[in-house]
């Protein structure tokens, strides 16, 4: 637990929000306290786990006994405990590292020497990349460094937050986090330290952290608050946000249409976080998403149950993947009304893969066809992937005057038409 402030304060402190992350926290733990900088503490702020991870901290503080001090109770969420953490912290220098997240080795030496080659600096930050929940790299963090002009970050957070190491005072000037905030809290404060500090923040052109992405991180648990909240700390510190923002989300939701946790009507929830931006985007926006969301052929055929994942055109590609999910009144048939339009001409060559391995030949002529699909399961809320497979897929730009389309097509597809039990 905290001990009584020491007089002088320390070079560094770390602080480590954490909640139920006993997988993850001792590897964490090892990355900071193996820096090799004597004068470093450790200030964990865990919110009350359940897991395992208060003796796991209990083991580690025992193994640093002076350099690790922490406590466990309910808070008001993650920003609200670095917030508590760094008032806590007696270094003039602060890191803020996550309990799922790591350090690579002598990140914390050079970020001091860059504090040192820069000393008007209120924060320094470096390089990162992205790894899985096993460790292994998944791909560079897009940082940008401090140069970049203020209006990039419209298009999102380019600063890794466990890269980061900033001044204490300067933090406490700020007012820290927004509690209020529950996802881009990290994002909205390097807006206003940038805001606040132009000219004042360095960089380390080393990977000084690695970011872990896994189920149970913010950032794929809660995509469409990441979203919302994104929109909303652009338009507070930049203006209107950009519309991608929507649209990543729209595509997200679209990987996992109609799998989701509960069945939703997808094309209903996206008009709805629509409306809910309407606050952050300039009005043009707003009618483009509209737009995007009523002329998408993949959208007007999506149904709480079904989804096909095609071209916003209507086109598939070689490889479709039809996902149905049986409502408590379940479908028996399912049919897509498409057509041949490749104009190679010939017959389309099909293969229609069933949930159960049957392999369903097709080789419709140019023009209207129609692929009927019996469905075999039909318990609510079984899930069942059919999948078509084209063996004569063409490229438009190949084979059409003028075009510059290079996508591989299959087929257009028209309508749906889901059979419900009698």
């Amino acid at each position: 637990m905290f001990g009584p402030r020491e007089p002088a304060p320390l070079q560094v402190s770390v602080v480590m929000p954490t909640l139920n992350q006993a997988a993850f926290i001792a590897e964490s733990v090892s990355s900071v306290m193996s820096q090799g900088v004597e004068s470093l503490e450790l200030v964990v702020a865990d919110g009350g786990s359940t897991d395992g991870t208060l003796g796991i901290l209990a083991a580690l503080a025992a193994e640093h006994p002076g350099r690790l001090r922490w406590t466990s109770a309910p808070d008001g969420g993650p920003a609200q405990a670095v917030n508590a953490a760094v008032a806590r912290a007696r270094g003039a220098i602060v890191g803020w590292l996550n309990s799922d997240d790591l350090y690579t080795p002598g990140a914390v030496p050079r970020a001091l020497q860059a504090f040192a080659r820069q000393p008007d600096a209120v924060m320094v930050y470096g390089e990162a990349e992205h790894v899985d929940a096993q460790g292994r790299r998944i791909g560079a963090y897009p940082t940008l460094g401090p140069a970049a002009p203020l209006a990039a970050w419209a298009d999102g957070c380019h600063l890794c937050q466990p890269s980061a190491f900033f001044r204490r005072d300067t933090f406490a000037a700020l007012d820290g986090l927004d509690p209020s905030l529950r996802a881009a809290f990290d994002y909205e404060f390097w807006l206003r330290l940038f805001k606040a500090h132009p000219g004042r923040i360095g960089h380390v052109p080393q990977v000084q952290a690695k970011s872990r992405l896994h189920a149970g991180a913010i950032t794929l648990r809660f995509r469409e608050r990441v979203a919302l909240e994104g929109m909303q700390v652009v338009h507070r510190h930049l203006g209107p946000a950009p519309v991608h923002w929507l649209l990543t989300h729209f595509a997200e939701l679209q990987v996992e249409h109609p799998f989701e946790a509960e069945t939703i009507d997808l094309v209903v929830h996206l008009h709805r976080l629509v409306q809910q931006s309407a606050d952050w985007l300039a009005a043009d926006s707003m009618q483009a998403l509209v737009a995007h969301i009523q002329q998408h052929r993949a959208l007007q055929l999506a149904r709480p149950g079904f989804f096909a994942p095609l071209h916003a055109d209507g086109w598939a590609a070689p490889t479709l993947d039809l996902r149905l999910r049986q409502p408590q009144r379940p479908y028996t048939h399912l049919r897509l009304s498409c057509r041949h339009a490749s104009p190679r001409g010939g017959r389309l060559k099909l293969d229609v893969i069933t949930p159960d391995g049957e392999v369903l030949h097709l080789e419709p002529r140019r023009g209207p066809f129609e692929i009927s699909l019996p469905l075999q399961e039909q318990r609510p809320q079984a899930r069942q992937i059919f999948r078509v497979i084209c063996q004569t897929p063409f490229v438009p730009a190949q084979c059409e005057a003028g075009s510059g389309d290079g996508r591989s097509l299959a087929f257009l597809v028209d309508g749906v038409h889901l059979q419900p039990a009698p």
